[in-house]
Parts: C-alpha cells; structure tokens; sequence
C-alpha cells in the first residue's frame, strides 16, 4: 500500500500544482519537445523493422533476448516521447502514469508473488488501489479549500499559461496586436487580486490567445485524474474474484469494456465544454484500455485465454452472425486503406522471409498456419489468410451494405449537417428584424420538424434559438431575459417533441409488427427498461432511461 501511494506522491510532485508540475510542463516544453520528432521517428522506424523482421516468431535464446530488448526500448522511448511532447499534449504524463502503474504491479507480483495464482494476485490489489485513489483525491479536496488561489478560475489559468509552457495563439484575431512588443502578451494577469490588466491600446479579445491551451487545467486538476485512474484499476481487481465461473467472468469483462466506452462517451459528450478535457478523458481511457489488457493478460494463461476468445466468439456469432454482413460493409468502407496498406507490407515481409540468410525473419515451419505452405508466394501466409476469408464473404451482400454505409455517411455528415447549417443561417438572417412573438412561433415550428427528423441533430436547433431570440428579445426582456427566455422557449420545444414522438410515433405505431422487432421489445435491455419505468416516483435510474433512451 505504501508503495502504491509512493508512486502517486511522485507524480502529484512533479506534475500537479499540488508539487512542481508548472516547472516540470515548462523545462519539458522549452527545452527537450524540440528533440521529440527525432525520438518519434527513431522508435516509429525501430518498431517497423522488428514487425517487418518477423520479431515475434524469434524462438532462439539469443532471438528471445533481442525481442524482449527492443520491444523494452520502444516502450520506453514511448514514454519518454510522451513526455517530452507533454507542453503540447498536457494529458500525456498522466496516461503513462496509468499504465506504469499496472506494468509496475505485474512486475511485483511476477518477482515477489510468483508462486501466488496471478488472478489471486490481481484481486488483492483492489484494496490498496482504492485506499490510495480515496488518499489522493482527499489530499486535493483539502488542498484546494486551503487558499484561494488553489482553486480554479480564468484568471489562474491566463497566468500560470505561459509559465506551464503554452504558447500564445496570435492568430485567433490577426487583426488586433495583442503582443507587449517583448515576446509575451500585452495583459497580466493576478491572481492574489483576480483581476485582468490590460496595456494601452490591448483590447479584451486577446485573452482568447491562450483558448487552446488546457496545460494549466491538467496539472490544476491532476490529483484527481490519479484519483480516478487508480479507482479504476481498483475496479478491475475487484471484478476478478477468484472462484467466479467463465460465464460469470466473461460477464465481468464485458461490463468493464462498457464502463471504458461510457467514458469515451461522456468524453465526446464534453466537448463543446471543451476540447482539452474530452481530449483528456479519451487520453485516460484509453490508458485504461491498456491497463486492462495488461491485468487480463496476466490474470488468465494462454491456454485459459484462448478458450475465453473463441468463447466470445461463439456467443457473438450465435447472436449476431445472421447480421455480419451488414458490419463487414462497414469495415469495407472505412478500413480499405488500411488494408491496402497492409498486404503492401505483407508483400515486403514476403520477400524477406524468402531470403534463406535471414535465421530470425522466417516462422517456424511446424506452426500451424504454415503446416501447408512454404515461403512461396506474393503475401504472407497471414495475409493469405486474410484473403480466404474475404473470398468466404458473400461479397455481393457485402458490397451492397457498404454502398449503403457509404450513402449514409454522406447524407449525415456532409447533405444533413450542411443542410441544416446553411438553412439556419439563412433562418437568422431571415428572422432578425421580426417581432419576438412571431419568431418564436417561426422557431417554434421550424424547431418541431427538424426534431421530427432522425438525421438532424439537436444541437444546431438549440445554438439557432439562442442566436436569434436574445437579440430580437434584449429590447423587451434585457439580457438576462432573454437568456431565460430563450431557455424555457427551448426547453418547451424538446419537451414538446418527445411527448408527439412518443404519442404520436410510438404510441400509433406500438402494434406494428415490424416497429416493435425494430425496437428489440422483447430484448433484455427493452425489458428490463419497462420495468424500470414502471416503477413509482423518479430515481435516478427512471431518469437516465428518460434522458439517455430513444425519444420515440
């Protein structure tokens, strides 16, 4: 336990602003990011020879070593690429933070608990993890009541930006100076007063320079996203119990996988918030992701590991097999580079692995995948492979859906979302000299098609009833209200929406064979929703199901 909270302690030292973080972000940013495209491109040219040299089928004691000596340099490096990009990409010490963490723990339990079954180990681990996750975030909850400037605001992050090692973005307004003539911006920033000062002739606008730099808020809010990451490797130890059957533990693994893809979500959900922190929380999920792979890897043999695959397998095959086609369309759309790319490469490790003074570049030949077949050929056997299953598609039915996936992408990301812009922009134009009672109806019932329509999403609706309502309605209302205006206007519209959705969607069409297949009503999700919802009074629970289900 001691050791876990030793490496949370380093971090929060060296990259928070509970410790140094500020002078760590700037000496990396100012005076090592500079080497960090050479790194990249050594560890990207380095990792490619290995793949192209064939370095998971070296089976030598010599071959063995040289694997495991490479690969070692290339996590490493990684990290320390990580870092030194770290002005730029804030979020980058705290996703290796993650993922050293578990590495360091399968070392321990490799080194020190090795006659310990890994599974047992894995489970142990759940305590310490969550005792250290509830430390950190207390000691941050603590920190930040202490003193004033401890706490977050716009004025905190105009001044410690530079000194984190952001630069200033000039080009947002390139019409307006917002240099000081010496290299910095023409405003300071105090935090012990929290006001702004502004030079002669600096005009407000310029503190959006630094809008795109979130450095100061990642090493503000770092404690936290320790916090957070060892509360979910606490959670994964404690999904793997031992004693649990397969059936129960693939359960278990399924449900971590869709706590993972909830935080994508809320990640993507935050992005009008702001991109820093969506960017941010994907950077720790998917950390998470790696950490994960990592635990499972140890925890289950590889004997144990292949069962628990084809298991899988079998159950999504039987579910759904009759629907893969309509998922290989998919991949054939948005994966054809990649697969070109592939057999391109594929074709250059073939001609390596033809050449006979290369010992190490050639698979054993007692493998299965070369039981039949030699060196001859243009791709690699795994290629080949590849190519026997596409050639086992029923490509007509294939290509056919991906055409469909094809249309459906333009028509929602390029026809719909274009359309919808550029007609609200003519609908303000249109609207901006009209009386507020007028426009509103005008919103009001434009607002209720656009809902009606599946491909077109709400938001374009809301922005379009804020930029139009306030300004026709500040001379009735004020500022303020037309903001509540424009809110309860809003409001009224999406409540409006689902209540004709659901009565006169759903409602009418419920005893359609069709819609309720469509629908999944017999599925355990829809059914376990019912009863949800049939219960008294709103929980949380009724609520999510309200907010975050179909409107229809």
């Amino acid at each position: 336990m001691l050791n876990h909270c030793e490496r949370s302690a380093l971090y929060v030292v060296f990259f928070t602003k509970m410790g140094y973080g500020l002078t760590t972000y700037y000496y990396l940013s100012e005076y090592v990011e500079g080497y960090a495209s050479y790194l990249g491109l050594a560890l990207g040219t380095g990792a490619f020879l290995l793949y192209l040299f064939d370095c998971y089928y070296w089976t030598s004691d010599i071959g063995i070593f040289l694997r495991k000596l490479f690969i070692g340099i290339i996590v490493l490096g990684t990290a320390v690429f990580t870092l030194f990009t770290s002005g730029r990409y804030p979020y980058g010490p705290i996703a290796i933070f993650v993922v050293l963490v578990s590495m360091w723990l399968v070392v321990i339990g490799r080194v020190v608990y090795k006659d310990v079954n890994p599974k047992i180990y894995v489970s142990w681990l759940s305590g310490p993890l969550f005792f250290n996750a509830v430390v950190v975030f207390v000691a941050w909850f603590v920190w930040t009541m202490l003193k004033d400037e401890n706490e977050w605001s716009l004025i905190l992050s105009l001044a410690e930006a530079e000194e984190s090692g952001c630069e200033p973005d000039y080009s947002v307004y390139p019409d307006i100076d917002c240099s000081d003539g010496n290299g910095g911006v023409c405003f300071t920033a105090d935090i012990d007063s929290n006001t702004l000062t502004f030079a002669d002739g600096c005009d407000e606008m310029c503190t959006e320079v630094f809008t795109g730099c979130y450095n100061t808020f990642i090493i503000w809010v770092g404690p936290l996203l320790v916090s957070l990451g060892l509360l979910f490797l606490s959670f994964l130890a404690s999904f793997l119990r031992s004693g649990s059957s397969p059936e129960q533990e693939t359960t278990k693994f399924v449900q971590i996988w869709m706590f993972l893809l909830f935080g994508m979500w809320v990640g993507a959900s935050l992005a009008g918030a702001g991109a820093g922190v969506s960017t941010t929380l994907a950077a720790v999920t998917l950390a998470c992701f790696i950490a994960v792979s990592i635990f499972l890897a140890i925890s289950y043999g590889k004997i144990e590991r292949t069962e628990q695959l084809k298991r899988i397998g079998d159950e999504l095959v039987e579910k759904y097999g009759p629907h893969f086609d309509i998922f290989r369309g998919l991949l054939i759309v948005t994966c054809t580079p990649v697969f070109l790319l592939y057999f391109f490469i594929s074709f250059i490790i073939q001609r390596i692995r033809s050449v006979t003074f290369f010992v190490y570049s050639k698979p054993p030949d007692n493998t299965q995948s070369l039981r039949n077949i030699g060196y001859t050929g243009w791709f690699t056997i795994e290629a080949r492979r590849l190519i026997r299953e596409f050639q086992s598609w029923n490509r007509t039915k294939v290509f056919t859906y991906a055409i469909y996936w094809g249309l459906a992408f333009m028509i929602l990301s390029v026809i719909v979302s274009q359309f919808t812009l550029l007609f609200l922009s003519w609908l303000i134009e249109k609207t901006s000299a009209m009386p507020l009672g007028t426009v509103t109806a005008i919103l009001i019932a434009i607002g209720m098609t656009m809902f009606l329509l599946p491909p077109v999403p709400g938001v374009p609706i809301y922005l379009t009833l804020g930029i139009v309502i306030i300004p026709v309605g500040r001379s009735t209302f004020g500022i303020y209200g037309s903001l509540l205006y424009a809110l309860g206007v809003s409001l009224c519209l999406k409540l409006l929406a689902c209540t004709l959705q659901q009565k006169m969607i759903g409602g009418l069409l419920q005893h359609k064979v069709g819609v309720r297949q469509f629908c999944g009503v017999n599925s355990s999700l829809m059914r376990s929703m019912k009863l949800v919802l049939q219960q008294p009074g709103l929980g949380i629970a009724k609520v999510s199901i309200l907010v975050g289900g179909p409107d229809w």
